[in-house]
Formats: structure tokens, C-alpha cells, sequence
């Protein structure tokens, strides 16, 4: 008799749940039900303001179409719980590196709003410190070889003597080396001053290389034209800039005293090396906030 109460039990609590799931009504904060799941409006909300929604733009249609879209979703993820997916180590791996930089980004965005807007003072003297991202800010164009990273990459020591982008291609056609010919631009205010520094000082069509992850740009700048920021377009990139700086200082702050608290154990070869100047480098603690760039036109992949 105890084994058969037990059942009953079991059954009974399965029913109640069942129950329970019918009985669900899309009515209030909750806007739709797929399959006994619940989308809320917060999470519609949540969704349309992710969008570039002009203001003259039908909201009820909006907001019809977007929660189509998260039903659809919604169905397409459960096909894919019911294939086993969400178990799939791939899937879990990636989900854990998603919700850690999901934390970080929220983070650093609960740390941003701590940090005060700089006064008109302050951002001006900003502004003219920094003359290649305002002033003198200028787009530059750019002719360009695209070319695989070298198995021996002493052999590009063979293009030192090449002072034009068609010599570099001469050489490279005689080496073998087969190359992809393009076009690209660059912002200065994309661009560290030294490193722009250091390619003006180049003579005029010296080529230039930039690595590009397993590709390298060979570069060469064909012009340049200024880009022009009204002064309030200016303190609003001065604004964002100043913050980011003031982010990253507390998010390598809050990370050196997490560390100085941590226990972190490496497996042996696992270890990090510290740079010469004894960091790690990579990405700042705090990813930073975005704000107007006012200009089009970014740095080559790796300036």
C-alpha cells in the first residue's frame, strides 16, 4: 500500500502541473504563451528597445511583428531542447563565455553610470589635446594587398626594399606569394597617436603592413580629406571618450582587488606570461560604452 500511494502521489503532482499549464492565460504582464512558456511584456519591451524604431513608426505593428519574432524563436528553441541541444557540451560551454560577458557588460554599465559627464571646461580641454580624434581629425584612403601570413615570415623581409604598393606586388608575384588587391579607409581618431605618428612620418605611397589575424594588410594611403565636428558634436565624442577612459581605470581597479582576494590555481604550462611591463595586455577590465563616433570610416584591422 505505501508503494502504491507513492504513485498516487506522483500522478496526482504531474496532473496539478498539467493543470496548471493549461490553466496559464496570456492576460496582464504576460503577452503570449508557447507551449505552457510565458513571453512577459517586460520582455517584449526589453526587445523592441534594442531596436532602431523611427518614432513615427505604428507601435502596435511593432509590437505585433517583434513578438511574432520571439514566438518563433521560442518554438525553434524548444525543437531544439526536445533534439538534446541545450545538453551538447558546445552549447554549454558557450552559454556559460555568453552569460559571463552578458555579467561583465552589465557590470560595466552600472559602474558607467556612477561617473559623472564632464563639464564643457573639462571636455574642451579634452578636445584640444587630443587634436587627431577633433581638430585635425582626418579619413585617410587606402589601396591594399591582402596577403595569408607566411609559413616563414623572414621572407617578407624581401618586400623591405619595395616603396610602392605596385613594387610590393612585383615582389610578390616573383615570390609566389598570391595576394587579393583592395581598397580601404581609416579614421585618425580610430588610430593610437603614436602609431598614426608613425605612419605619417612615412614617405609619400610607402607601403605599410598591419596584421590582420591570419591575413596581412599591406597598405598604402592614396589621400586624405578632413572630417569636420561642430562643437556639439565634438563634446558628445569627448564626453563618451573621457567616460571610457574613467570606466577603464575603475574596471582595473575593481579587477586588481579581486585578484588581490582571489585563489587561482593553474595547471602547470597553463600559467600566463606577463608582459615586459609585467600585465597581461588583451581587452580593458570593463568593456567600454559606445557613443556617437560623428565620422565614418574605421582603422585597418590592427592599428
Amino acid at each position: 500500500m505505501p508503494k502504491l500511494r507513492s504513485i498516487s502521489l506522483v500522478t496526482l503532482a504531474s496532473l496539478s502541473l498539467a493543470l496548471a499549464a493549461c490553466q496559464k492565460k496570456a492576460e496582464g504582464q504576460v503577452v503570449a504563451i508557447v507551449n505552457g512558456e510565458e513571453i512577459t511584456l517586460t520582455e517584449l519591451n526589453a526587445e523592441i528597445a534594442e531596436l532602431n524604431v523611427p518614432a513615427s513608426a505604428d507601435k502596435n505593428l511593432v509590437r505585433q511583428r517583434v513578438l511574432a519574432r520571439m514566438v518563433d524563436r521560442r518554438l525553434l528553441v524548444q525543437a531544439a531542447k526536445e533534439a538534446g541541444l541545450d545538453r551538447d557540451p558546445t552549447y554549454l560551454t558557450q552559454q556559460r563565455r555568453m552569460e559571463e560577458q552578458l555579467l561583465v557588460s552589465m557590470y560595466g554599465k552600472k559602474a558607467m553610470d556612477t561617473i559623472k559627464v564632464p563639464d564643457a571646461v573639462a571636455l574642451d580641454r579634452f578636445i584640444s589635446t587630443h587634436p587627431t580624434a577633433f581638430g585635425g581629425r582626418k579619413r585617410y584612403k587606402l589601396d591594399q594587398l591582402l596577403i595569408d601570413v607566411p609559413s616563414d615570415p623572414k621572407r617578407l623581409k624581401e618586400l623591405e626594399s619595395a616603396h610602392t604598393l605596385a613594387d610590393v606586388a612585383t615582389k610578390l608575384t616573383a615570390m609566389g606569394i598570391a595576394f587579393q588587391r583592395g581598397t580601404g579607409q581609416f579614421d585618425s581618431a580610430s588610430v593610437a597617436p603614436q602609431v598614426l605618428q608613425r605612419i605619417e612620418a612615412l614617405p609619400p605611397g610607402e607601403p605599410f603592413i598591419v596584421p590582420n589575424g591570419n591575413k596581412l594588410v599591406i597598405n598604402a594611403i592614396t589621400g586624405s580629406e578632413p572630417i569636420t565636428l561642430s562643437t556639439e558634436q565634438a563634446r558628445q565624442v569627448a564626453a563618451q571618450a573621457m567616460r571610457n577612459e574613467e570606466l577603464n581605470k575603475i574596471g582595473e581597479s575593481r579587477l586588481k582587488e579581486a585578484k588581490a582576494k582571489a585563489k587561482i590555481e593553474y595547471q602547470t604550462g597553463f600559467e600566463p606570461k606577463t608582459d615586459a611591463a609585467g600585465g597581461l595586455g588583451g581587452a580593458p577590465a570593463l568593456p567600454p560604452a559606445t557613443g556617437p563616433a560623428a565620422g565614418n570610416g574605421s582603422a585597418p584591422a590592427g592599428l
